[in-house]
């Protein structure tokens, strides 16, 4: 019975470490690296993004590109210590409206002309 405990034991083992995460998961904020069997990855910077390396849920390292909004430095996202380089894009909230407006002032000025000169009648003095 020893012996059947250990060989399941052995068994086990080589797929406990079959993936391994130092920053556990996707942590874009801590240098991280992931071994998978033989092969070591290590997360880093591509422009202001981050290559981020984690073990997925089969155990098998991946990974996937966040966004690093203060910029990446040596495989790490910066912090919000200082201004950000790149901002995010302005919603408009109204994007239509310089159409609307336009509208709006092209059929007044066309209520006035046909109102002044089409159905005002003209006084004679």
């Amino acid at each position: 019975m020893k012996h059947f405990a250990l060989l399941l034991l052995l068994l086990f083992i080589p797929f406990s470490i079959a993936c391994e995460d130092t920053d556990t998961g996707k942590n874009k904020y801590e240098l991280g690296q992931v071994t998978d069997g033989k092969e070591i990855y290590v997360d880093e910077c591509v422009d202001n993004n981050i290559k981020e390396y984690f073990c997925s849920v089969e155990g098998i390292a991946t990974y996937s590109i966040l966004p690093c909004v203060n910029g990446c430095k040596d495989g790490v996202c910066q912090l919000a210590n200082e201004q950000p380089k790149q901002q995010a894009p302005i919603i408009d909230k109204f994007p239509n409206l310089n159409i609307y407006l336009s509208l709006i002032i092209a059929l007044i000025i066309i209520g006035l002309y046909i109102y002044f000169f089409k159905f005002r009648k003209k006084k004679d003095y």
